[in-house]
């Protein structure tokens, strides 16, 4: 069985409360940027730059993409482990700024190699626009996709016991989409196509003013759709595998 992006897409409106849950995480995913919406707010900050302030918003901005993080983990979550189908209670905010915590520990400790590389090739990028900087744009394009797909990986493998040390359990990990190898392929390149097209959303409703109001809505939403992906890619592999022993066992 194939992942079904339709299916992702459509994952948020079949729960009963979504559109609370989506208000709800847009309002969280708001707050941070008020900083950039309203003048006063940007001018109190870094106009002149007001070290105590700033220290605030960035702690507070860190907190709700922690608890933004670790309520995806727990969608995911409930899904493949618990069994239960829809969306997990917004409120237990604390438990998912929890979670987010350690997935965004692990997530740095696993990019530490990824981003010494970058450092390393941006020291010997051009820094004028010539046919020179091609060579550099194709690497740092292969070495994208190549952090996304080992990334992903190391996610689903965090989904499943929320411990640190599941982001570079490359061994368990691998374990996971063995024998499941293009369904995997398919949820990367997914992810990769929603990346690209919320990017470009995000641009035009930047362009757009007031409909920059929308973006953390939007955002919010992106994320359950990457929720429901990644649920749908270990069931498949569970069903793949249960078909196998039941195979063996005739």
């Amino acid at each position: 069985m194939s992942i079904s992006l339709k299916q992702a897409l459509l994952f948020v409106p079949k729960n009963e409360n979504w559109v609370r849950d989506i208000i709800v995480g847009g309002l969280v995913l708001f707050l941070p940027t008020f900083a950039y919406i309203f003048p006063g707010i940007r001018r109190m900050i870094f106009d002149p730059v007001n070290y105590f302030m700033l220290t605030l918003f960035l702690i507070f901005s860190a907190v709700i993409f922690f608890a933004v993080s670790g309520y995806f983990f727990k969608a995911v979550h409930n899904r493949v482990v618990h069994d239960k189908e829809g969306l997990p209670d917004i409120k237990y905010f604390s438990y998912y700024t929890y979670i987010g915590s350690k997935a965004f520990i692990g997530g740095i400790v696993f990019s530490i190699p990824f981003l010494l590389l970058t450092l390393l090739i941006l020291t010997f990028t051009p820094l004028t626009l010539s046919k020179e900087i091609i060579p550099f744009l194709t690497i740092a394009a292969i070495m994208y996709v190549g952090y996304v797909f080992l990334y992903t990986m190391a996610a689903l493998n965090f989904t499943f016991d929320f411990k640190i040390s599941s982001f570079w359990n490359i061994e368990k990990a691998y374990e996971m989409i063995k024998g499941n190898i293009f369904n995997y392929i398919i949820l990367v390149l997914y992810c990769l196509l929603i990346g690209l097209v919320y990017i470009i959303a995000v641009s035009l409703l930047m362009n757009g003013q007031i409909l920059a109001l929308i973006i953390p809505f939007v955002s919010f939403y992106v994320f359950l759709v990457y929720a429901d992906l990644f649920a749908q890619f270990i069931m498949n592999r569970e069903k793949s595998v249960e078909n196998d022993e039941k195979e063996c066992t005739a």
